[in-house]
């Protein structure tokens, strides 16, 4: 099991629906996110992220699946894969330092780019949106933590 494969009794996360960011949102409310964000096309391959840089954005992965890889020195690993309907650059996004990790397409990948100005734009017009986005977020974050915490207690 994966970083965020979350199925296990004790997360008690084993529906998709659970794992997916605005999963609820309506196809018109989709429709006003798209139009504050900017959706990006990648290859097989293709790095989205590099750990170490600097950017305030988060990607909502809308087809494709991509993979985390850590590096210590010489060597990498890759730590998960995450799936589409999946979320990842958000620590970055919530507290403002560099990439923490390198994510890496595995096919062709295509992902929603939200900045944290689009974020504020989109609490400014749409804000049951924008606390939905948060509260998913969180959830996922807390998610991830769990299950990192469970794994380091094993």
């Amino acid at each position: 099991m994966g970083l965020f494969d979350y199925d296990g009794p004790s997360t008690r996360t084993s529906q998709l629906s659970e794992i997916t960011l605005l999963g609820d949102l309506s196809e018109e409310d989709w429709g006003r996110v798209l139009k504050i964000v900017e959706t990006r096309q990648f290859k097989a391959g293709e790095h989205i992220i590099h750990a170490g840089e600097q950017d305030d954005a988060f990607y909502i992965l809308t087809s494709g699946q991509v993979d985390v890889i850590t590096s210590a020195g010489d060597e990498s690993a890759v730590l998960a894969t995450i799936p589409e309907g999946s979320v990842f650059g958000e620590i970055a996004f919530f507290d403002g330092m560099p990439r923490s990790a390198t994510i890496r397409a595995q096919g062709q990948v295509s992902a929603v780019r939200i900045t944290r100005q689009n974020f504020e734009t989109l609490a400014a017009w749409e804000p049951k949106i924008a606390r939905t986005l948060l509260c998913d977020l969180g959830r996922i974050l807390a998610m991830r933590l769990r299950w990192t915490t469970e794994r380091a207690y094993k």
